[in-house]
């Protein structure tokens, strides 16, 4: 149960998808953003999304043109081994939206290559045995639970609920009894290894409204190196509950992912 307590920090704590994101998939014209959580700026974490017209090609690399259009999300830190540090590899994400889904492109650098860990090609089956990446998001924002959606070097996917801090029959730190409809592709090269995934606005069950804010935090994981690295909330003392920012004002470390201009 405490790691299932630190997942959701991690999550809530990671930042916020405000409803003027996704405003486009109900038909509406480009709103300005409003209703973002109150925290210092010191302490905030936005993430730029760009709205395109077409879905990008999901092959697993960033070589489509679409994904530099998106500001790439760098910004990560250790909370395994050693809390607080800078990565020992670079992460890059970037996100883009359609009106009918979410697509993130991730490249996971790596100083050695050959020695990633990319073994386990089932779906729903644990990824802590190989390198992996997480994305958590909280489309209720009811602080309470999440989707997560992982995928290893060979674009496996796990994927599962958080639901009120339960974790799965598995002892996991969530349910992977949940199956979402979603896309993942993934290659290993030269520096490291990508992938692209796609998260259709269906499979989170998102609720069509102008006052949406979502939770979302990101984390990658190492394999040989034990290494967590995290979007935000990487520090590893936290209650499940204080940590739950309000969207009008919260204390904790927030963010926002929002349209581009």
């Amino acid at each position: 149960m405490t790691n299932l307590r630190k997942q959701l920090h991690r999550l809530i704590c990671g930042g916020y998808l405000a409803s003027a994101l996704f405003s486009q998939c109900c038909g509406a014209a480009r709103p300005r953003l409003t209703g973002l959580p109150s925290v210092p700026q010191s302490d905030a974490r936005v993430a730029e999304a760009v709205s395109v017209d077409h879905a990008p090609k999901l092959d697993g690399t960033l070589g489509d043109p679409l994904w530099l259009n998106a500001q790439p999300i760098t910004d990560f830190r250790q909370r395994e081994p050693f809390e607080n540090n800078p990565p020992t590899e670079e992460t890059e994400v970037r996100i883009l939206y359609t009106r009918h889904a979410v697509y993130f492109g991730i490249r996971c650098h790596d100083s050695q290559p050959s020695r990633i860990v990319a073994t386990e090609l089932r779906r729903d089956v644990s990824h802590n045995l190989d390198d992996h990446f997480e994305i958590l998001i909280d489309s209720n924002h009811d602080r309470r639970g999440a989707y997560v959606f992982e995928v290893n070097p060979l674009g496996t996917q796990n994927d599962g609920l958080i639901v009120e801090e339960q974790g799965g029959a598995d002892g996991g730190d969530f349910d992977r009894g949940w199956d979402g409809v979603w896309t993942s592709a993934a290659r290993i090269a030269s520096d490291g290894w990508t992938a692209t995934i796609e998260i259709p606005f269906t499979t989170l069950n998102f609720t069509h409204s102008s006052d949406v804010v979502w939770g979302l935090n990101l984390k990658r994981f190492i394999r040989r190196k034990n290494e967590e690295d995290l979007w935000s909330a990487y520090r590893r003392i936290f209650s499940a509950t204080s940590t739950f920012s309000s969207r009008r004002g919260g204390t904790s470390v927030a963010g926002a992912i929002r349209n581009a201009p």
